[in-house]
């Protein structure tokens, strides 16, 4: 199909040679004509609201640039040689009379416009992902759960729902890293990511919440579910036999958890969080291993 296209445009088109570097156009640009690559490699470049410069994407020879712009807009980002390029340069009218006759070159074209918003989508997707979560643990990081937080408190709030935070703690977490290195703590820490997952429900918040500390978000859960669920995680982890868990004290590697309750705690996200915290103190001075679960 790249051929039959070029073949089409070139009897109404141009062709031209841009050297390494050299600008098809700039971003804001009339869209008064679209380009067939014919040799070479572009880029499209755009800059972020700090000015630096960032390549959203490079094109090969085959490609069609600009067809977008063709409805009368402007360019929506800059179009750069990256090497010595030779360029089939199309001027709008003519591009659409040739679409107009060529209904099969039309179908092609929006079969890559699909194509690329795919691509484009699974990136977003991606960045988007490696943006709130934890690359350890593979966990939501501390951010996205203090804004889901923040959302599911007011929306309780509206809706007269419950919902209750459990934060947790690595007992003796540093014996452990002393004991076995840094290495065989950040196995700890990302097991214990994958026994909270197995453990939780579905639309649970799963956070590392620093360190050794793990925060949990059950929306709709009460005292009595949210203490089963910090009860099974800790039941998960103390059954795990984790390398270099004999070094403990106690033999095994272990968690403390602290349940905190919407309304009944606190109306406010982060007291309801120093409300959890603080039975993840009681559960550690009282020998740990265990789950505290008291009203505040």
């Amino acid at each position: 199909m790249p051929q039959i296209i070029y073949a089409e445009l070139k009897r109404v088109g141009t062709e031209a040679a841009l050297p390494p570097g050299s600008l098809l156009w700039k971003e804001g640009d009339p869209g008064d004509s679209v380009a067939y690559l014919v040799e070479g490699s572009l880029e499209v470049v755009n800059k972020t609201s700090e000015e630096q410069e960032v390549v959203l994407r490079s094109m090969e020879a085959g490609t069609l640039v600009g067809e977008l712009a063709s409805d009368g807009g402007n360019r929506s980002a800059t179009v750069r040689a990256r090497t010595t390029c030779r360029i089939l340069k199309v001027p709008v009218a003519a591009f659409r009379e040739v679409l107009r006759r060529r209904p099969d070159i039309l179908e092609e074209l929006y079969r890559v416009q699909v194509e690329r918003v795919r691509d484009l989508t699974r990136e977003v997707t991606k960045t988007h992902r490696r943006a709130i979560t934890d690359p350890l643990t593979k966990l939501y990081n501390v951010g996205f759960f203090r804004e889901r937080l923040d959302i599911e408190v007011e929306r309780a709030q509206e809706t007269d729902d419950q919902l209750a935070v459990v934060l947790f703690d690595i007992d003796h977490f540093k014996h452990f890293n002393d004991s076995n290195g840094h290495e065989e703590g950040n196995v700890v820490l990302s097991t214990l990511g994958k026994l909270m997952k197995q453990v939780g429900r579905r639309g649970d918040i799963l956070a590392r919440y620093g360190g050794e500390e793990f925060i949990s978000l059950l929306y709709g859960a009460g005292r009595e579910e949210a203490a089963r669920f910090a009860e099974a995680v800790r039941q998960a982890i103390e059954a795990h036999s984790f390398r270099g868990g004999e070094k403990q004290p106690g033999g095994r590697v272990t968690v403390s958890g602290g349940v905190a309750v919407f309304p009944d705690d606190s109306e406010d996200a982060q007291i309801l969080v120093e409300a959890a915290d603080r039975n993840l103190y009681r559960a550690k001075e009282t020998g740990r291993n265990r789950i505290v679960s008291d009203p505040a």
